[in-house]
């Protein structure tokens, strides 16, 4: 019964945005808050919300030239100062499992580790173009896994670059200029010569990868009870924006979340 308590009363404190920061807690209090955060949701990102924005603030240098955050403006008309409610979060209980993410404007990321030792996570970007990047991996005794949300045609094979091309094609002209030096010139496309002297290794089977992680051996200066900890807080985060490229981006994600 206490224990569900307790989860009630972190999901609570998690979704009024209240600032936590616990050290030295139990693995079972610490496993509490893990869950609670990983709520928030693996695959699932929502950017800071914005809460506000204002006129560069008026700062000038000894040149009297406008300055914001080190930085001197020419044309402080253009810009503006936006303001994002950002959040990150990380904990982890002592024995093995944790969970940690952000949020900023215009990117995120929820990762956590679970009691078997597998590693799943996600995060999300807004690219140049507009279009947001999402990406959904883990990682266990097989090894590391992704997907993510190119469109098929961006994922071809690897094809020969114009400098490889270039380099072959240099490489077979300087064999023909020492081969004919040398009174002997052989066809290096030739099979029999493709073969000759040629490591042939056989065909080995094909045995899948299963990483094994050795169990976790505390060191000699881990005294005590494992002890976990736990934090999420919310941060202003100022940013300067340029209203033409801002408005270009909005225009590019408005015709991005139209086509989707």
């Amino acid at each position: 019964m206490k224990c569900y308590i307790l989860a009630a009363l972190l999901l609570a404190t998690l979704a009024s945005g209240e600032n936590i920061f616990k050290i030295n807690i139990t693995p079972e209090e610490a496993q509490q808050f893990l869950n609670s955060a990983q709520l928030r949701g693996i695959g699932d990102i929502e950017y800071a919300p914005k809460t506000g924005e204002n006129p560069l603030p008026e700062a000038r240098n000894e040149k009297g030239e406008f300055v914001y955050m080190g930085r001197v403006i020419e044309h402080p008309e253009e810009y503006v100062e936006e303001h994002y409610d950002a959040h990150q979060y990380h904990g982890q209980d002592g024995l093995g499992q944790f969970a940690y993410g952000y949020r900023d404007w215009n990117q995120g990321k929820n990762e956590k580790r679970d009691e078997t030792g597998k590693v799943t996570g996600s995060y999300k970007y807004v690219q140049p173009h507009g279009r947001d990047f999402v990406a959904n991996y883990y990682a266990d005794k097989t090894g590391f896994h992704v997907e993510d949300n190119r469109p098929a045609h961006l994922k071809l094979p690897a094809t020969k670059t114009p400098a490889v091309l270039k380099a072959e094609e240099e490489h077979f002209k300087l064999w023909g200029e020492l081969a004919a030096a040398a009174g002997h010139n052989p066809d290096p496309y030739a099979a029999e010569y493709q073969q000759e002297g040629r490591y042939q290794p056989t065909e080995p089977e094909y045995q899948p990868y299963v990483h094994e992680e050795p169990p976790y051996v505390p060191g000699p200066e881990e005294t005590g009870e494992p002890k976990g900890f736990f934090y999420a807080f919310d941060y202003n985060v100022p940013l300067l924006r340029n209203k033409e490229e801002r408005a270009e981006l909005e225009r590019l994600r408005a015709i991005n979340n139209k086509d989707e």
